[in-house]
């Protein structure tokens, strides 16, 4: 790549980071640096992907939580809990996580923390789940003037959630005072939560970053660029595409790995280490 066109990739990518306001976020020049060293190994069509994808990206901080977390429990208040005395809170987990602190648990946490400015919550004794234990038919029983919310900041496959459903299954009180709450959702997840009559509220809803936005031949050219980005990446087998191939954009507290893996993952480039912009630890 010619220093000239190099320099115009990096006036795109300022563009970007300008446009969608990144450039006011924390920390973001160091992202910004990362994104530059990264530009710098590709070739021409893999930088044009890559600006393409990071123009749809979506950036979540800590104050965009609070602000989304605030409108789920409006939303949920006018559909669903206005004649509701206690509301329970557990966080979208594995069974095998359950001794490991997820990011379910942080937005439980925040979300009790938010609800104590919403007036609407003031008769409405909010409790929360820590285990799996918690929620078991011996020890959760709901009545009419109960409910229960899943939560998460970002549902991508679904598999985790249904992880959780398969264990709230087990709890015969828990039926149609269920809901699933979560600062991002995929479509497919949301997809199929609707088949089911299981509701969700939601902040953002995110379609797949290349399947969902482009058409043949434009789509098999931009999934076989992404294959040859990625084959830059070491140990990525699992997470081509993203985890379960979820194709997706967006980072927030901590990058999910259903993000593609070249905006979280080291990749090798002339035997040199590049790190990510959003890197998951």
């Amino acid at each position: 790549m010619s220093t000239k066109v190099e320099l115009n990739k990096i006036i795109k990518l300022f563009s970007i980071f300008t446009s969608k306001k990144w450039i006011e976020i924390e920390g973001h020049d160091e992202t910004l640096k990362k994104f530059g060293e990264l530009i710098e190994t590709l070739d021409d069509k893999q930088v044009d992907l890559l600006l393409e994808l990071t123009d749809r990206y979506t950036w979540i901080t800590y104050n965009d939580y609070q602000s989304h977390l605030r409108n789920i429990l409006k939303k949920l208040f006018e559909e669903r809990l206005k004649n509701i005395e206690r509301l329970f809170i557990f966080p979208i987990i594995k069974p095998s996580n359950e001794n490991e602190t997820k990011s379910g648990h942080a937005v439980m946490y925040m979300m009790t923390g938010v609800k104590a400015s919403l007036s609407q919550f003031d008769k409405i004794e909010v409790k929360t789940l820590e285990s799996f234990d918690d929620i078991s038919p011996e020890n959760l029983k709901l009545s009419d003037k109960d409910y229960i919310i899943l939560v998460d900041d970002f549902i991508g496959s679904g598999k985790t959630l249904e992880n959780t459903l398969l264990e709230i299954q087990k709890n015969d009180s828990i039926k149609d005072n269920l809901s699933i709450a979560s600062v991002v959702i995929q479509q497919v997840a949301l997809d199929s939560l609707n088949e089911r009559d299981i509701n969700c509220v939601y902040g953002i809803i995110m379609n797949k970053g290349i399947t969902n936005h482009y058409l043949e031949p434009d789509l098999a050219d931009k999934l076989a660029v992404m294959q040859k980005i990625e084959d830059k990446i070491p140990k990525v087998k699992d997470y081509r595409l993203g985890y379960e191939k979820s194709e997706a954009l967006v980072t927030l507290i901590k990058t999910p790995n259903n993000t593609f893996p070249i905006f979280w993952k080291e990749h090798v480039h002339k035997g040199k280490s590049i790190k990510a912009p959003f890197p998951r630890y």
